[in-house]
This record gives C-alpha cells, sequence and structure tokens, in this order.
C-alpha cells in the first residue's frame, strides 16, 4: 500500500464518520452548544467539509471552485462565502446555523465525492507538486490532504463525538 492509498482509506474512513455524526440527532442538538468553549456539532460539521472543499478544489486544483461556490451554498445556507470557520470567535462558532441539514448532507456527500475524484484522476506525480496553504507556508499536496483533510478532520471527529454525547445523543463512532 502507498502513502497515498492509505492517506485515501483514511479519508474514506472519516468520511463515513461524519456523515453518522449527523445521524439520530435533532437539529435542536446539532445547534446546541454543550459548553462555554466547546463548538456545536453544526460548527464541526461546517468547518471539515469547508476545509475539505478548499483544500482538495481551490488549492490542490489551480483554484477550481469549490463545490460550496458551484452548488451557491453560501446563499442557500445564508452562511459565508469563503469563510471555512477557522479564526471565528466562540461567539460566532456558537452562532453558526445550518438551516437545512439534508441540504447539507447533500453538499458534504459532494465534497467527499469530489475528494474520491481527485484520487482516482490524480496522476502519481501531482502528489508531489508544491502547494501554498495560508498560515501554513508551502508543502507537498500529499502532506495537505494527510495533514489538513485526514488529520485535522480526525482531532475534529473526536470532539463531534464529545459534542454529540454532550447534548444528549449516542455516540456514533466506532474506531
Amino acid at each position: 500500500m502507498t502513502a497515498i492509498e492509505y492517506v485515501r482509506m483514511e479519508l474514506e474512513r472519516l468520511h463515513g464518520m461524519l456523515d453518522k455524526t449527523l445521524e439520530d440527532i435533532t437539529e435542536a442538538q446539532v445547534h446546541q452548544a454543550p459548553g462555554a468553549k466547546v463548538n456545536t456539532v453544526a460548527w464541526s460539521v461546517f468547518h471539515v467539509a469547508r476545509t475539505e472543499d478548499n483544500i482538495v478544489r481551490f488549492v490542490l486544483q489551480d483554484r477550481r471552485s469549490p463545490v460550496w461556490v458551484e452548488g451557491g451554498y453560501a446563499e442557500k445556507f445564508g452562511l459565508p462565502p469563503v469563510a471555512n470557520g477557522t479564526g471565528m470567535s466562540t461567539e460566532d462558532a456558537h452562532a453558526l446555523r445550518i438551516k437545512d441539514l439534508a441540504l447539507w448532507k447533500d453538499y458534504q456527500k459532494k465534497v467527499w465525492a469530489s475528494t474520491e475524484e481527485l484520487f482516482d484522476k490524480a496522476p502519481a506525480d501531482f502528489w508531489d507538486k508544491t502547494v501554498t496553504i495560508k498560515g501554513m507556508g508551502e508543502m507537498p499536496a500529499w502532506r495537505a490532504v494527510a495533514q489538513i483533510c485526514m488529520i485535522h478532520g480526525f482531532m475534529h471527529a473526536g470532539q463531534l463525538e464529545t459534542a454529540r454525547t454532550l447534548v444528549g445523543a449516542k455516540p456514533v463512532i466506532n474506531v
């Protein structure tokens, strides 16, 4: 197994976890702040999906429009057109609302499919090209996907599992 195959496999596992996060949970629970400094489920899924969308499309594919932009999701949700939640204050993060969870799930699935599409079509040398990540500097494409999409995503998946239980939803991640 190559490193790229491993990252792809683990991203698929992460996507499954994030999809399960939105199962058997009420809209009220999704938006409930489970503690003064704990992010809501809504903010966390917004942040992880938007980050992956931006990295996979805009950064790795030479400024290709993210799914967010192509689908007009900012307008549909009344959410920021460019932001992904990074640097948001706790108050702003707690105030973020996903108005339509079914539509959100559709967006999320399209982001996952876009990532899969990149893995399917990218030649092996694609992953070695250097990209620049705002605030993080230059790195090879493989590292951008591994560090920012996968590792960062798993960290948030753990937070999501905690947030779910703190708002009264059952745990869903089975590792």
